[in-house]
């Protein structure tokens, strides 16, 4: 969940030797995850919000123009941290040029949190020296996929 990742982002920050600059790399790196993940989380207490939207079927999307890989690599860039933390190898699996260069419609945020979701799911249930795969694929419809092994 982005509470999580932003709980570790904040670990990694706090565990790093005193007088660590605010421009060290990895303290960057921390920041952005947690404005990511903060806004996830706000998008998540919206949407909690909007229950009786989608139960009266008013539901609003906000389809968007987007790229799989930008919506893979965010998730593997938002949860690297926490993978390596966990002794884990998170990749994103290269994309085929056709998948990778093809531009989708779709409400961006709510698919970013399924594939968050799924990334976090699988280093949640991977052990210390696994890896987990992030892939995507072109066949009657855009599949993606995070894979443990």
């Amino acid at each position: 969940s982005p509470l999580l990742s932003v709980a570790n982002a904040v670990a990694i920050v706090l565990d790093l030797m005193p007088g660590t600059r605010v421009d060290d790399s990895v303290v960057v790196e921390c920041m952005r995850a947690m404005a990511t993940c903060s806004q996830l989380m706000q998008h998540i207490v919206s949407d909690m919000l909007d229950f009786e939207r989608i139960e009266s079927g008013r539901l609003v999307l906000e389809p968007a123009a987007m790229r799989i890989s930008q919506l893979l690599q965010a998730a593997v860039d938002s949860f690297g941290r926490l993978a390596t933390a966990k002794e884990i190898t998170l990749c994103l699996v290269p994309l085929h040029p056709d998948l990778d260069q093809a531009v989708f419609i779709g409400d961006v945020r709510r698919l970013q949190e399924c594939v968050n979701n799924g990334v976090s799911n699988s280093i949640r249930f991977t052990e210390a020296g696994g890896t987990v795969k992030v892939r995507a694929w072109r066949g009657d419809e855009a599949q993606a996929q995070a894979e443990s092994e």
